[in-house]
C-alpha cells in the first residue's frame, strides 16, 4: 500500500502515522514490504527486519533512515512491548513472524508460511491473541484459475497455510486464556470467508475466544487484550 493509503486506513481506527514506534517486516515480498520506504521517510518510523529482508528489498523501497536488524531468533524492545521474531517456512529470504509480550500478556503471529513446524507451535503457545493464515481452501484452489505453478507454490512447505492448516494449528494452540483469533491473509480467489470461519470455529469447539477475519480492503478494528 502508499502511505497515503496506509495513513487513511490508520485514520479509520482512530490512530496516525505518528502513533507508529516501528514497522516489523515479515519477508520481503511486494504485498508485505512495497509500501516501507515512504512511510518511513515521511514520518521517520523505524524499521525492522532480517538483513536478508533488509538485502531484497533495499531497491525497490528507496532509503531507510533508520533500518534496524533483527536475526530470526531475536528479541526488540519497542516502549513497554516485547517483539520476539522467529523463522518460518516460506519462500523468501529470511522469513520470520513474531511474538508480542507486554507484561504477561502475549499476541502470536503465524501467517505466510507453507508448513506448521515445531517452533511456531512452542512460539505461539499460551497466547491471548492469535493472528493466523488462513489462506485457501484446498478443493477451491485445486479447481481455481490460478495457472499449475502458482497452485503447487501456493500448496508447497513454503507457500501458505490452507484453512484444514490453520485449524490443526488452533486446535494444538487452544487453551482457556485465548481471548481473539484473527484469520488473516485469506484468498479473494481461492476462499470464502464462511468456509474459513466454520473451519476455525471448529477446531476451537467450546472456547468462547472472538473470532475476527481480517479483510484485504478495509483495517481490522483495535482489539483489547487483558
Amino acid at each position: 500500500m502508499s502511505e497515503r493509503e496506509l495513513a487513511s486506513r490508520l485514520a479509520a481506527i482512530g490512530r496516525s502515522p505518528r502513533d507508529l514506534h516501528g514497522v516489523f517486516l515479515t519477508h520481503e515480498h511486494s504485498d508485505h514490504a512495497r509500501g516501507v520506504g515512504a512511510l518511513a521517510r515521511k514520518h521517520k518510523i523505524p524499521v525492522f527486519s532480517t538483513e536478508g529482508t533488509y538485502r531484497k528489498i533495499r531497491d525497490a523501497v528507496g532509503e531507510l533512515p533508520d533500518w534496524r536488524a533483527f536475526k530470526q531468533e531475536d528479541g526488540v524492545t519497542v516502549g513497554d512491548l516485547r517483539v520476539e521474531s522467529y523463522p518460518t517456512e516460506h519462500d523468501a529470504e529470511e522469513p520470520v513472524a513474531f511474538v508480542v509480550l507486554r507484561g504477561s500478556l502475549k499476541l502470536g503471529h503465524a501467517t505466510d508460511l507453507g508448513r506448521v513446524t515445531p517452533i511456531v507451535r512452542e512460539r505461539l503457545s499460551r497466547s491471548h491473541a492469535l493472528l493466523v493464515e488462513s489462506n485457501h481452501d484446498i478443493d477451491m484452489l485445486d479447481a481455481g484459475p490460478y495457472p499449475w505453478p502458482l497452485k503447487q507454490r501456493i500448496k508447497s512447505d513454503v507457500g501458505h497455510l490452507s484453512n484444514e492448516a490453520c485449524a490443526e494449528l488452533l486446535s494444538y494452540l487452544n487453551h482457556d486464556l485465548l481471548q481473539h483469533v484473527v484469520l488473516m491473509h485469506l484468498s479473494e480467489t481461492n476462499n470464502h470467508r464462511e468456509i474459513a470461519h466454520i473451519t476455525a470455529a471448529q477446531a476451537l469447539g467450546d472456547n468462547a475466544a472472538k473470532m475476527i477475519l481480517a479483510c484485504q480492503d478495509r483495517p481490522t478494528q483495535l482489539i483489547a487484550i487483558h
